[in-house]
């Protein structure tokens, strides 16, 4: 099954996808903010391709509905779905920079005036990072505001962050290169062992190792460093008594797991590693390893945290292995010479290079399947559509989806929920 594409031609530097809105940075130095519902209906040329593209483009989480998960098992009905997808996926979906002005919500200089180093969008809230400081200002905002995104967000910290990823709960991990890994958390209720590092805003220290980048693995955070070590930093949840002595869960830091423990490695040549949810890949000649990672073992039962599942080969002339991310679909691994896509029923899609960035959004509600690809002279958007189909306890490559635990921890009740007054009552 082979994904299906959207090309916009233009020269882009950065991009993000939010609550149907396409947000697309250009090398000029503008933010441009589209309706990405109306552009995906474009494409929409016969009443029976809805069905697929909404749920390729508009609705990816929709399929992994238990219900319709019990209804794949009839071949018919799946058959059916799958002819639908079959459909479109050779269509040729490609758009000019003139076409795309006719979905153009809103076009502004990008906040502060400097290229972002990162972004991203979660509870409303535009956060991006340059060589100034870490910044959050409005997004998503009503079509009768002059800009899609507030020209004047506020800054948060003054350090000069390499890389930011936000987790499903109100919490952005930070990276610092040599300044360490920090958390921005934006709970009710914040960790009583970390120090503080900004006191205007709830900034805390998790580490003070080299952090290249990092990805959130359920209570935790993988910190990727591409100099040194890179490590897990486990959370634990404690209790504490409020004013009114009643018990209240906290999110404390537990301790550091190193990578070579992880792959049960001593010495070596140091590889990039990184992780998310419930895998930890490792680059080695050649390609890349996979350890399952079970947050929830239990040693008296004799259950590892840590499983070696597999080795993944690549062809040479890709290189070697640079960078890494995941997504229900499969792992997304950056090479030098390609990007390689190798997809959680083990096949595989290469891009030829030059990327300038890619993106996955696995802790979105309607566009976990995407896969956004910034080349020299355009975008692609790639919707994955096979991961519906697998049964994700067996699946070897990928995140595993699972729908209960996607639920515990997407709203606890002692977070703020995480719709658009989410962060209303924070100075920023």
């Amino acid at each position: 099954m082979q994904p299906v594409k959207i090309t916009i031609r233009g020269d882009y530097f950065d991009c993000q996808i939010y609550r149907g809105r396409l947000y697309l940075w250009t090398f000029d130095g503008d933010l441009k903010v589209y309706s990405w519902n109306d552009l995906v209906r474009n494409f929409i040329k016969k009443d029976t391709d809805k069905i697929a593209f909404t749920f390729c483009f508009l609705d990816g989480n929709y399929l992994y509905k238990s219900s319709l998960i019990e209804l794949f098992k009839d071949f018919d009905f799946k058959k059916l779905l799958l002819d639908k997808f079959s459909s479109i996926e050779n269509g040729e979906y490609e758009l000019s920079e003139t076409v795309m002005n006719q979905f153009l919500i809103g076009q502004q200089e990008t906040p502060t005036g400097i290229l972002p180093t990162d972004t991203e969008i979660y509870g409303n809230k535009l956060y991006f990072i340059h060589e100034k400081g870490l910044y959050a200002g409005s997004a998503h905002r009503r079509k009768s505001e002059k800009n899609p995104v507030s020209s004047r967000p506020s800054k948060l910290w003054d350090c000069n962050l390499l890389s930011i990823k936000a987790n499903k709960y109100p919490q952005l991990a930070l990276s610092g290169g040599d300044e360490g890994l920090y958390e921005l958390n934006m709970a009710r209720n914040l960790p009583s062992n970390l120090q503080r590092v900004e006191m205007k805003n709830p900034i805390f220290e998790v580490s003070k190792s080299h952090s290249s980048f990092c990805n959130y693995s359920y209570l935790n955070i993988y910190n990727t460093s591409l100099v040194n070590d890179s490590f897990l930093a486990l959370f634990k949840w404690n209790t504490s008594l409020d004013k009114n002595n009643k018990k209240t869960p906290l999110r404390d830091f537990d301790v550091t797991v190193k990578d070579r423990k992880i792959f049960n490695e001593s010495t070596g040549r140091h590889f990039v590693s990184w992780g998310i949810e419930d895998k930890i890949y490792k680059a080695i000649e050649g390609g890349f390893e996979i350890i399952r990672f079970n947050n929830f073992a239990d040693p008296e039962k004799g259950e590892n945290r840590f499983e070696m599942l597999k080795k993944v080969d690549f062809q040479a002339w890709k290189g070697e292995v640079v960078n890494g991310g995941t997504a229900y679909f499969g792992n997304i691994v950056e090479c030098e010479n390609a990007l390689v896509v190798v997809k959680s029923d083990s096949t595989y899609l290469t891009i030829p290079g030059p990327i300038t960035r890619w993106r996955v959004y696995p802790r979105s509600m309607n566009y976990e399947n995407h896969l956004h690809v910034i080349l020299d002279d355009r975008i692609e958007i790639y919707s994955f559509n096979h991961d519906y189909f697998l049964n994700q306890e067996e699946k070897d490559i990928g995140i595993k989806f699972s729908a209960e635990k996607r639920l515990r921890y997407s709203k606890p009740s002692y977070f703020d929920d995480t719709d658009e007054s989410l962060f209303d009552d924070l100075p920023f």
